[in-house]
C-alpha cells in the first residue's frame, strides 16, 4: 500500500465538505424546481426530464412540509422554508464535523 491513509480529523474536514457541497447542490435542484413550476414541461424533452428529476429530488424534503404548512391563498412557502431547514441543517452538521475534526 503507497498511498498515505487519511487521518480521522481530515475523515472530519471532507465530511464537512462534502455537506457543504451537497447543500449547494440541492440549493440549485430547488432553485431549478421553482422555476418549472412558473414554466411547466409542454413537451417531452429535457426540460420536461429535468423538472421531474428537480421534483423526484426535493419532494422529501418539500413533502413533509406542504403536509404542515397550508397554502396562503396560491403561494405555496414550502420552498422557502426549504431553504431555510436545509441551511440550517447543513451548518450543524458543517459545524459538527469540524468541531469533530480539531480532536
Amino acid at each position: 500500500m503507497t498511498g498515505a491513509a487519511l487521518t480521522v480529523s481530515e475523515i472530519f474536514v471532507h465530511l464537512a465538505v462534502s455537506v457543504q457541497l451537497l447543500t449547494r447542490v440541492f440549493y440549485v435542484v430547488l432553485m431549478i424546481r421553482i422555476v418549472a413550476s412558473f414554466f411547466p414541461p409542454r413537451t417531452e424533452g429535457a426540460w420536461n426530464w429535468i423538472a421531474g428529476l428537480s421534483v423526484r429530488l426535493t419532494e422529501p424534503v418539500l413533502g413533509p412540509i406542504r403536509r404542515r404548512i397550508p397554502l396562503m391563498g396560491m403561494l405555496d412557502l414550502s420552498p422557502l422554508i426549504g431553504f431555510f431547514l436545509v441551511d440550517i441543517a447543513g451548518f450543524l452538521l458543517r459545524t459538527l464535523f469540524l468541531y469533530l475534526a480539531r480532536f
